[in-house]
């Protein structure tokens, strides 16, 4: 039996996923360490709510952009959604336990009020990286098999 090309995920597919996962870290910790000061919302705020929901959709916006990149060259497939969203989900985990580790336990450049809404941020926003891979439609006239 032959393999189909790129039809089951490799080496270069977890690399690329990892590697799109560390492009996407560098977005978001960029931002929140430029911005995030004016835009994050102290703890205990409705509004604040409501702008870490929209910070989150752009976190999902962002990853389904990046999982409509990454299968251009791959077939789609369940195994590899599975493995980008996992993927690039634990990657940015990984490099932000290390911010965490390195700045004493606080995410740098934001105050102390603002902690609690950039933990609900990071825990949201993994949460659609994982799942952005599945919101995205299968190419017209394909389906998307378990392999």
């Amino acid at each position: 039996m032959t393999k189909t090309p790129n039809t089951f995920p490799d080496r270069h597919d977890v690399l690329t996923a990892i590697g799109y996962g560390v492009a996407i870290w560098v977005i978001a910790t960029t931002l929140i360490t430029t911005l995030g000061p004016v835009l994050l919302p102290d703890s205990g705020s409705w509004p604040g709510v409501l702008a870490i929901i929209a910070f989150t959709a752009a976190a999902l916006a962002l990853a389904v952009i990046a999982y409509v990149l990454y299968r251009r060259r791959r077939a789609d497939s369940i195994t590899h959604r599975l493995l980008f969203g996992s993927g690039i989900a634990a990657t940015g985990l990984l490099l932000d336990a290390v911010i965490y580790g390195a700045a004493a336990s606080r995410y740098p450049s934001l105050t102390e009020p603002q902690q609690g809404p950039v933990a609900f941020f990071l825990v949201s926003a993994y949460a659609a990286l994982i799942i952005a891979p599945h919101v995205v439609r299968t190419r017209q006239g394909e389906h998307c098999p378990i392999a």
